[in-house]
């Protein structure tokens, strides 16, 4: 039994080694899929505007390449200078990074770089290094292997002189102050450097006296001096202090422009900031380090990265430095634009759809004053067509109309004269007299009526608009033309549906309608010489809100051109001239209504419709 359970205990165990030295197998291969590890190493921890903004680009440019990790260490060497501390620091990352070895190595400033250039062979070898912000001068001293590559900073004293003579052409001297610490990264201006880039203008350096010295010869300046005062900066003659301490006690003493070359410190005394483009060479450095491979040649340019000027726009007005003696780049700080500079293109656009809204404006004035000129004008020139028309119409049955008044006149006569002999009969036939009275009076009704439709028929009424029941109208229209019909031998039928269909018409116009449609029934009757002569009229309801009056005829119909007889000069009658039809379609468009021809069989018909006055709805 103990055999048996021994078996399976070495049987559980070889399992568990084999389980065990399989994980231990893929751990590498984990490591070895995931992506690029890069150690930024940094002199120290303080950071300037500047440099935060450098770092901040670094690190947005490298996540946004994606799959890589970041880690960074601040060596603090400035801090602590001590060789113990160093060699330490290096076994500390030898033994940190030992399992997780970085891919890439990122250092800033010359201090991180000979830390790095120093110990890399120990804590890892071979391994590329792209370093930044580092000065040109200890770059070029230090014999870099060629795994080592970067980007080097040239900070060159002539922009300095350059951003003063131009500002400031009065000036006679400039003044170098703060001290330069040993450790300072990209603004190492030696002295002797400075004198020769001063461009015949007179400088004088303070940066190594103690800062009381400093302070009593910055308060002694005579008149056309300017003060360059270095940031990263320490009194070595009393207990340390950071530049911004040293720049508010020169100010405090200082009756002259002010330089520095750390832009947090504007808004704060200084004139002017001169300032790398730390983010362009932050994505530069991101760029070297995604790049960057073992044993890869490196080319250690030298970028001569001038500086940028920022200016305090309250400081300049101090100093009354117009814009005219700003140099090229300039960037302006604390400067509230004029509305004209802050908002232009939105000012010019707005103008600018002011000026369109204002044409447009214009323009649609015009055109509705010549569009209403030309709806006056071709509604008056429609008028004198119409009246023409009613003349023209007249004429063909004056013949008629005048026979027709002979009878009631004639009547008139005769009744008068019947009169006169009732009344000599002795005793006077009163009763007779009487009667011929009343005949008297109907005959006179009777020709004043047709006098007074001959006179409306002929007289000008374009703008009145009556309401008029559709049956009277139509009623009246057939009184009036009842003797051409006689005349013609043609039948007028009445088809009418129910009275009190109202609509809102100008009488006269619609009475030419109808005279126009009833005359041109009888001219297509007279050419097709048929037995049947006969015109019906017609009216009805049409849909709920409208009224269809409908002129019917036994004549020759609408052979050809039935879709074209209501327009202008058209016409199938070899004496017609195209317009009462043409006219008949306009009032009725005028009127709100539509007008249309049909045939039928053994005869042709003409409808139009108009709108039921609005309460008379059925």
């Amino acid at each position: 039994m103990s055999q048996r359970f021994a078996s399976s205990f070495f049987r559980i165990l070889i399992c568990l080694l084999l389980i065990t030295g399989s994980i231990a197998g893929v751990i590498p291969d984990a490591y070895a899929t995931e992506g690029k590890r890069i150690l930024l190493l940094t002199p120290e921890s303080r950071r300037d505007q500047g440099l935060q903004e450098f770092y901040g680009q670094l690190q947005q440019s490298l996540e946004e390449s994606g799959n890589v990790t970041l880690y960074h260490e601040s060596l603090d060497l400035q801090e602590f200078p001590y060789e113990t501390y160093r060699l330490n620091l290096a076994r500390w990352f030898r033994d940190k990074y030992k399992n997780m070895p970085p891919d890439v190595i990122i250092v800033t400033g010359q201090q991180a770089l000979r830390f790095s250039l120093q110990y890399e062979k120990w804590m890892w070898p071979g391994t590329p290094v792209v370093f930044s912000l580092a000065s040109d001068v200890d770059v070029i001293q230090m014999n870099l292997p060629p795994h080592f590559n970067g980007k080097v900073l040239r900070a060159n004293f002539s922009n300095v002189v350059h951003v003063v003579k131009t500002m400031l052409p009065g000036t006679r001297q400039l003044v170098l102050t703060g001290n330069v610490p040993p450790g300072e990264m990209n603004r190492t201006f030696f002295r002797q450097q400075a004198m020769q880039m001063s461009d015949e203008l007179s400088i004088r350096d303070l940066r190594h006296l103690p800062l009381t010295e400093v302070l009593e010869e910055v308060r002694k300046l005579p008149a056309g001096s300017v003060i360059f005062q270095g940031m990263q900066t320490a009194d070595r003659a009393s207990a340390r202090q950071y530049g911004a301490d040293v720049l508010q006690a020169v100010l405090a003493q200082a009756q002259h422009p002010v330089i520095v070359d750390e832009p947090g410190q504007l808004g704060k005394g200084p004139l002017v900031a001169l300032s790398f483009d730390f983010a362009e060479l932050a994505k530069e450095t991101a760029a070297l380090a995604l790049k960057a491979k073992a044993g890869k040649e490196g080319s250690h340019d030298l970028i001569s990265s001038g500086f940028i000027p920022l200016l305090d726009n309250h400081q300049a007005e101090r100093w009354q430095i117009p814009d005219s003696r700003l140099p090229a780049g300039t960037q302006r700080r604390f400067y509230t634009p004029t509305i004209w500079e802050a908002y232009r293109w939105y000012l010019i656009a707005a103008f600018a759809t002011f000026l369109l809204l204002l044409i447009a404006v214009i323009t649609l004035v015009i055109e509705r004053r010549l569009h209403s000129s030309a709806v006056d004008a071709s509604r008056q020139v429609l008028s004198q067509i119409t009246q023409m028309n009613r003349k023209m119409t007249a004429s063909i049955y004056n013949e008629a109309i005048g026979h027709e008044l002979m009878q009631p006149l004639a009547a008139i006569l005769s009744n008068v004269e019947a009169a006169m002999i009732f009344l000599k009969r002795e005793p006077p036939a009163y009763d007779l007299l009487h009667e011929t009275l009343q005949n008297i009076r109907r005959d006179n009704l009777r020709a004043d009526e047709l006098i007074r439709n001959m006179k409306g028929l002929l007289t000008k009424s374009d703008t009145e608009l009556t309401p008029v029941d559709i049956n009277w109208l139509v009623r009246k229209v057939l009184n009036f033309l009842s003797i051409e019909a006689k005349v013609r031998r043609i039948q007028i039928r009445e088809n009418l549906g129910q009275d009190g269909m109202l609509v809102s018409i100008n009488i006269v116009q619609l009475q030419q309608v109808l005279v126009n449609l009833i005359l041109n029934s009888m001219d297509a009757i007279d050419r097709k010489k048929g037995k049947e002569r006969v015109i019906t009229l017609e009216t009805s309801l049409y849909a709920s809100d409208q009224v269809r009056i409908s002129v019917v005829d036994s004549g020759t119909g609408f052979d050809q051109g039935v879709e074209r007889v209501f327009e202008s000069f058209f016409t199938t009658k070899p004496e017609g001239v195209g317009l009462g039809l043409w006219i008949s379609a306009s009032i009725v468009q005028a009127h709100g209504g539509h007008i249309w021809a049909e045939n039928r069989l053994g005869g042709g018909i003409m409808r139009f419709k108009l709108p039921l006055l609005r309460g008379h709805h059925e």
